[in-house]
């Protein structure tokens, strides 16, 4: 709850952060407003930095619309893409490997390749058939259309 909260406000209201806060300072200025304890806050902002919701634009923590990288992990997210034209569809990519190439952990990869999972090229499969991974998908993603809103009708 608390995520979704935090990531709301964020969404709609850019909060600016003294440069070189800590944490806990970062966290007691976002959950404030929000009715958040320091450590509830802290422990939002840590899942979203991990999931790469999150970016710091000069002294201004925003959020990283979903299609698009992590300003951090752009460099990763064209190797990862590079690499993807290796390996045919329905085979999993080796995100393992792509940390070593890139000198970073395995989470940053998977945070990396997010906006290539919202492209459709890649797809996270918790139960893939070789394990949970990033796999290149076996066909295009569906197009996503607006589910139409149900009206009721005047009798």
């Amino acid at each position: 709850m608390a995520v979704l909260t935090l990531r709301r406000h964020l969404r709609s209201t850019p909060v600016a952060v003294p440069c070189g806060a800590s944490r806990a300072k970062t966290a007691r200025v976002l959950g404030s407003p929000l009715g958040l304890s320091e450590s509830l806050a802290a422990a939002a902002l840590g899942v979203l930095e991990q999931r790469g919701d999150l970016a710091f634009a000069g002294r201004t923590l925003v959020v990283v619309p979903p299609g698009q990288p992590h300003p951090d992990d752009l460099d990763i997210t064209i190797l990862i893409q590079e690499t993807a034209l290796a390996y045919r569809p329905g085979q999993v990519l080796p995100h393992g490997l792509i940390a070593l190439d890139a000198g970073v952990e395995a989470a940053r990869v998977r945070r990396a390749a997010r906006p290539l999972i919202s492209s459709g090229l890649l797809r996270y499969r918790p139960h893939g058939p070789h394990g949970p991974g990033l796999y290149l998908r076996e066909r295009p993603a569906p197009l996503r259309s607006p589910v139409p809103e149900e009206v009721a009708c005047a009798r």
